[in-house]
């Protein structure tokens, strides 16, 4: 098994701190990324120098990881949801110590701090994973053909956003999404929105599990947010079927390259764990 991790920093430079986080288990082969949803400026137009969000990726990460490993000689598919809600609410404890709680916020300046996520576990010639919101998995074999990737979340989203909200913009849209649609469920448990990590309990129901049996060759990527294009990339995919001993380097040149001209569709800060079974 070969495993590449990587951090491609936001192009915003020492003005945004790093929001992204991945941790890999040094005992078992699990793997779990976190992408801390962005903050707002202040009246100054600057950004948190320390993000809470940013804080919030890491606590879940680090306690995603510990948790899992704890079960790991035992683990089934049903630990997902479990492992879950652990990480989930070592995030509520943090918002909690931060003075954020649904009676203390606003939705737009004092929010809770909250992340997106996907994790891998792999044993027994299995992959077990889970995803939330744009942090995503992919899952292709030894010929480059893709056997998975995870949904587009914001498209599902349409569905639930009445068509009189895309006429209003700015601060009162923001806060629209995040007070009405933020893991919100109607009378039935049932998802009627976006879910991300916020420490609340119904960010449960989104969660996507599934698993999958591997096989040598296959190639499986642990991503947030930006890197979902890049499997589309000709380039991209060989640099993985490939995987030379300077793969780090060549796969900064993609992006550098990308970032130059695509920005927009390529995104700023992202994580990727690759990993060839």
């Amino acid at each position: 098994m070969k495993i590449l991790s990587f951090i491609k920093q936001s192009s915003f430079g020492n003005s945004h701190p790093q929001e992204d986080f991945f941790a890999v288990s040094k005992n078992y082969p699990i793997f779990v990324v976190a992408d801390g949803v962005s903050l707002n400026f202040d009246d100054d137009k600057n950004y948190p120098n320390h993000s809470g969000a940013g804080e919030a990726a890491k606590i879940f990460c680090e306690t995603v990881i510990l948790e899992a490993e704890r079960r790991y000689k035992n683990f089934d598919e049903s630990n997902l949801k479990d492992i879950f809600e652990l990480g989930n609410k070592a995030v509520l404890e943090y918002n909690i110590s931060q003075g954020r709680t649904k009676n203390t916020i606003n939705y737009w300046d004092v929010d809770l701090f909250s992340a997106t996520t996907s994790f891998l576990l792999i044993k027994d010639s299995k992959a077990y994973w889970w995803t939330l919101c744009d942090s995503g998995i992919a899952l292709f074999n030894k010929n480059g053909k893709q056997l998975f990737i995870s949904l587009n979340v914001w498209i599902m989203l349409e569905k639930f956003i009445p068509k009189n909200l895309k006429k209003i913009t700015g601060k009162e849209r923001f806060k629209m999404l995040h007070k009405d649609y933020r893991n919100a469920v109607d009378e039935n448990g049932r998802p009627v929105g976006y879910g991300v990590v916020t420490g609340e309990e119904a960010a449960k129901y989104y969660l996507n599990c599934g698993e999958a049996d591997l096989n040598v060759g296959d190639l499986i990527f642990v991503y947030t947010d930006g890197f979902e294009n890049y499997f589309n990339l000709k380039e991209f995919k060989d640099l993985f079927n490939l995987w030379p001993d300077d793969i780090s380097s060549q796969l900064e040149n993609i992006i550098a390259d990308r970032s130059k001209t695509e920005l927009a569709k390529y995104g700023s800060e992202k994580t990727l764990i690759a990993i060839s079974i």
